[in-house]
């Protein structure tokens, strides 16, 4: 692995998990920057690291490879030009924004400096997943007729570790709602089964919970080759859930994501085959290998799965998604 001088920006629990990666991984030098002091504190004392509570201050510190853009949403775009201003490459996490403000400004920074700028939607990286997108492609089930994709979980459990009503998720002014937060099944049933044509969604704050964003979502998508999604997303289940299933006209696939275990199901032999192997593995070692995969495209080994143009466009979703509701209609995207 090469020896980087590495940026995280953000130390909440997906930085704090990207910054433990980054050490096992022994890639370098690593600084971190949030303007929390008590984050600040515990990643010090935790990770014997050095750290900064402004960008500005950290930036000028020293010279840096890479950076981790881990802030709330409606903070990646304006930090992704700074950084990109000093040269350093980026890797933001999803989702790219909470509009498309600034983001066509972020592709054309991004081209002239000739900079990396990859989204990070881990799942992407995902053995499941991966072995999905194989089988859909070499027909394994033939043309694909509908897709469901469901994830939920009570947001006061999702990150333990802060208060609910003070994290992004809570909070509009910061680019949270579950449409935002859970956007990785956006990106990956659109991955699967393709382009999104059409979108047509119920956003509701249904819970008690204290907070001015969404917390239940339903969406309907028509994609370019004829199929429907639905997803199904919410902050409002007490045990943590997360599937899919896709049917096709020759079959079927079930992959239950807290199982680990997909399976499948053809007209042919009218039973179920079960998959294990390869789905067990660490969920971690899908953050790792998305880290391996933007350090490869630094390097210009590979390039980016989900590069700035990606993130454009699942963030045009996204916005007509929010938009459809608020006017009651299918949309056009």
């Amino acid at each position: 692995m090469m020896e980087l001088k590495i940026l995280v920006l953000g130390c909440g629990s997906i930085g704090k998990r990207h910054i433990r990666n980054l050490i096992s991984m022994n890639v370098g030098r690593i600084t971190v920057c949030d303007p929390d002091s008590s984050k600040l504190d515990y990643v010090k004392k935790e990770f014997s690291i050095e750290v900064f509570s402004d960008i500005e201050e950290a930036l000028n510190s020293k010279t840096y490879d890479a950076a981790f853009i881990c802030t709330p949403s409606a903070y990646h775009v304006a930090n992704a030009l700074l950084l990109l201003d000093k040269g350093i490459n980026c890797f933001i996490e999803k989702p790219l924004s909470h509009n498309l403000e600034g983001i066509d400004n972020l592709i054309e920074k991004a081209s002239n400096k000739r900079k990396v700028v990859l989204v990070g939607y881990a799942l992407r990286f995902s053995p499941g997943l991966i072995r999905i997108k194989k089988m859909i492609d070499e027909g394994a089930i033939g043309d694909i007729l509908s897709l469901k994709a469901s994830v939920g979980y009570y947001l006061p459990y999702w990150r333990p570790y802060e208060d609910y009503r003070k994290g992004y998720g809570a909070r509009k002014d910061m680019g949270g709602g579950i449409v935002l937060d859970a956007s990785h099944e956006i990106d990956y049933v659109r991955y699967l089964i393709g382009e999104v044509e059409e979108v047509f969604a119920v956003c509701r704050k249904l819970s008690k919970l204290d907070i001015d964003t969404e917390d239940f979502a339903e969406i309907t998508m028509r994609h370019s080759n004829g199929a429907y999604s639905q997803i199904h997303l919410d902050y409002l289940q007490s045990n943590y859930r997360r599937s899919c299933e896709i049917i096709g006209d020759k079959g079927m696939l079930i992959w239950d994501i807290n199982e680990r275990i997909l399976k499948q199901f053809t007209l042919n032999d009218k039973e179920y085959h079960t998959f294990y192997e390869g789905l067990n593995a660490d969920i971690n070692e899908t953050y790792m290998q998305e880290i391996k995969h933007f350090f490869q495209c630094i390097t210009g080994n590979e390039k980016p799965l989900i590069d700035i143009e990606e993130g454009r466009r699942i963030q045009e979703i996204i916005m007509k998604v929010k938009e459809s509701s608020d006017k009651k209609c299918f949309l056009s995207v």
